[in-house]
């Protein structure tokens, strides 16, 4: 998951043609580690949120990598959740 936090923000620093490739390429990622592969498309979703909030002024990148460094920890930390897609969520959630 580190790769993921790690790589986030280079979605500001891509090449616009590159950038679905590299969004697609973390979402995949996300997926993956979370044990969600159905979810793949809602990760990706999620990211080009975030970016769509880093072009509005906004920290949506940080926001989203700071609640992905808090989910790992917490998976390190033995969270007891089933899904953690869905704790990732509800922290994003606007409260």
């Amino acid at each position: 998951m580190q790769d993921v936090i790690y790589t986030l923000p280079l979605v500001a620093q891509a090449h616009p043609t590159k950038r679905a490739e590299l969004v697609g390429i973390l979402g995949a990622a996300l997926a993956r580690h979370l044990g969600d592969a159905h979810s793949r498309r809602w990760y990706c979703a999620l990211i080009w949120a975030a970016w769509r909030d880093e072009c509005e002024g906004r920290p949506g990148l940080q926001t989203l990598a700071a609640q992905l460094a808090r989910i790992a920890a917490d998976i390190a930390e033995g969270a007891p959740w089933r899904n953690a897609g869905a704790v990732l969520a509800a922290r994003l959630r606007p409260a």
